[in-house]
């Protein structure tokens, strides 16, 4: 044959391969050898190790390294057709079995020296064939044929010898490189039956033996589930059939793994729990002992698709994992579709994981984390494993979060852009813009301080546009407002924990643990103000949900630019009303368990009221002695008849002191 660059082509592949791969291929070409109508085949993979091999390995003996492996058969040996194959490169010879004719080369690259003994039958003789396999541009080299005298004990077949391993990484214990062999080569016993060869792993001085088909079967270690299923995949041009199977391996501690396999060899592999998060952990079978018995899932994919295009190395395949233009189908595609088939045969299981991993989700929430409680609805369940841990799992909602604030990021910039050009086309107010936008920038705002801050930046311009007239001259409605510090007819356990910017009127309303927005706190039909509070604080609140040192808060919100005012409209008055009806106890809490806990003399009220200060708001706090504020923005006093401690604020007195509280951390972060 025409000369070629061994050394070259070796250092050329790829490195996805093991020092186990030149045996498996070993393997792989003596069951070719051997054929699939025999039922006395037989392989042996004899391991050398380094020292001495002559005594006997116990317990109190360090396994030494492996150095060479023999593989033995009895197949047809290398007749004068078989040679001229190995001594071709890219042989079409066994292209009909899925050979490449490259895997031979995978010998030199993890071993030094490669050698073959070959006895074979032809034109009525038996012949033994020798050589060494090249390094330079032959590879065949030292090539010896004799003639062979038949006797009884004579057979065909070949012996490999892979001497010399070049890196000391294979496994030393016989037992685990026999269970990766079996992995690796159990396409060709579930497939070959009864023809299968009996394949055997032994030490080189009978130390120790173990024949690889015993692992298969009912009482064995790997045993299949179910029958053989068959799907269909459309691809882009063409409909690719395929057949899967499904196996348990016993006492594997490897990840569940779906593996896509080409002409009866394992190519690659992807873990099933990253398409099942639920397979993410280790099953098991409870035992007649009731003890738990360990298992692996191993899932092999056979198809036509997979034998066209699997590369010469045999460690990938000649399309996308990913859908693109250029496949017909991608692994994605494939790999999915068997996880489909994977889960119903372990429906119950997945279904009692998929509740474990809901309840600890929930439990982490409610427990731990409850700002993320109205993000529950955007997670994906499906995609968290079951071993999920809490901080992964924090990581998850923080995910949501953030995409739900840039967006709203987004969202804002351009409202405000859109309102600042004056313009205003389209059928949508500014309420229900900053109605939309607001439902998220509260919710994602609290968990990064930057975020927040940036967040409470935009919501004060927010505020202060609002104050502004529109076009019309006409003056944004009190409900505008009041939607942008509260939404209107919700409570807290309608709009999430901390889901308001109440923060805009008083840095203690952070602390609220209930609020009421236009809705009646009992089934009771009362007239109610903007919103009424009951909040903890480590001063005040110590005993419970409900007690009657909890203070009580109610805000009471007016138009901007409004100036006239009924006396039957009094703010003051409307909001000492209903601090009266809630000391009186006329209310239940959000439930209806029971009823509002107060005493008219100790618990306290806290009463703000938000309008611009007219005229008439000055008379009316002149009626109810309250003082005016040193900055002239409003006034404050207490109502000693409700215990009620009461502030008048205007539009701008709460944006001038929102801004004053947060300038510092505006500051740090380069807002200003």
């Amino acid at each position: 044959m025409s000369k070629i660059n061994i050394d070259r082509i070796v250092k050329d592949i790829k490195s996805k391969t093991t020092s186990l791969t030149p045996v498996i291929e070993a393997v792989c070409n003596s069951i070719d050898a051997i054929g699939s109508e025999r039922t006395d085949g037989f392989i042996d993979i004899v391991v050398k190790r380094s020292g001495d091999q002559s005594l006997e390995l116990d317990t109190t003996h360090t396994l030494s390294d492996i150095i060479s492996i023999d593989v033995i058969d009895n197949g047809i040996g290398f007749t004068e057709e078989n040679k001229d194959s190995f001594d071709t490169y890219r042989s079409g010879f066994k292209m009909s079995k899925g050979g490449k004719g490259f895997g031979r080369f995978m010998y030199l690259k993890y071993f030094r020296h490669v050698s073959i003994e070959s006895i074979f039958y032809e034109e009525g003789k038996y012949k033994q064939r020798r050589f060494t396999f090249g390094h330079a541009d032959e590879i065949i080299e030292n090539e010896q044929i004799v003639d062979i005298e038949p006797n009884s004990d004579l057979h065909t077949g070949t012996v490999l010898h892979l001497s010399s391993i070049k890196s000391f990484d294979l496994d030393k214990g016989l037992e685990v490189i026999a269970r990766k062999l079996v992995e690796r080569l159990l396409v060709f016993f579930v497939t070959g039956g009864e023809y299968t060869p009996k394949i055997t792993i032994k030490e080189e001085n009978g130390s120790n033996s173990i024949v690889l088909n015993d692992y298969i079967g009912d009482n064995s270690d790997i045993q299949q589930i179910g029958k053989e299923e068959e799907f269909t995949i459309k691809g882009r041009e063409n409909e690719w059939n395929f057949t899967v199977k499904i196996y348990k391996i016993y006492y594997s501690a490897i990840t569940n793994k779906i593996c896509l396999t080409a002409n009866f060899r394992e190519v690659t592999e992807s873990a099933l729990h990253n398409y099942v998060p639920e397979f993410k952990e280790t099953m098991f079978d409870i035992t007649e002992y009731g003890t738990q018995k360990n298992y692996m899932i191993k899932v092999y994919v056979q198809g036509e698709y997979l034998d066209e295009n699997v590369t010469t190395e045999r460690d990938g395949f000649n399309f996308g994992k990913e859908d693109d233009i250029y496949s017909d189908l991608s692994e994605k595609q494939i790999m999915k579709t068997t996880s489909l088939i994977i889960k119903t045969y372990f429906s119950e299981e997945i279904e009692k994981r998929y509740n474990v991993k809901k309840q600890k989700v929930e439990h982490y929430v409610y427990t731990t984390a409850p700002w993320n409680k109205t993000l529950l609805k955007d997670v994906d369940m499906e995609s968290i494993p079951i071993g999920v841990s809490e901080f992964d799992l924090e990581m998850r909602f923080q995910k949501i979060k953030f995409d739900k604030e840039q967006n709203a990021r987004i969202a804002l910039k351009e409202l405000q852009d859109k309102y600042s050009s004056g313009d205003e086309s389209g059928d949508s107010t500014l309420e229900d813009e900053a109605n939309e936008i607001l439902k998220d920038v509260t919710e994602t705002a609290k968990n990064d301080l930057a975020h927040y801050v940036c967040q409470r930046r935009r919501i004060i311009e927010l505020f202060d546009n609002l104050r502004k007239r529109i076009d019309d001259g006409k003056s944004h409605k009190e409900s505008e407002m009041h939607n942008l510090i509260f939404p209107m007819i919700k409570d807290d356990r309608e709009i999430g924990y901390e889901d308001h910017n109440l923060w805009l009127l008083d840095e203690r309303f952070n602390f609220t643990q209930y609020i009421a927005s236009d809705k009646v706190i009992s089934s009771s039909d009362h007239k109610e103000p903007d919103l009424a509070i009951f909040y903890e604080s480590g001063l005040f609140y110590r005993n419970g949900d409900n007690a009657i040192t909890s203070p009580i808060a109610i805000v009471e919100f007016k138009r901007p630019k409004r100036t006239s005012y009924p006396d039957e409209e009094n703010p003051i008055n409307q909001a000492l009303r209903y601090a009266g009806k809630i000391l009186a106890g006329k209310y239940e809490m959000p439930e209806g368990l029971e009823e509002v806990i107060v005493d008219k003399s100790i618990t306290p009220v806290y009463i703000y009221i938000v309008c611009d200060v007219v005229p008439k708001i000055e008379e009316f706090a002149d009626l109810a002695g309250l003082a005016i504020s040193p900055d002239k923005q409003g006034y404050f006093g207490y109502n000693s008849k409700y215990n009620a401690y009461i502030e008048i604020k205007s539009f701008k007195k709460i944006i001038d002191d929102a801004k004053m509280r947060n300038q510092i951390f505006f500051k740090k972060l380069g807002l200003l």
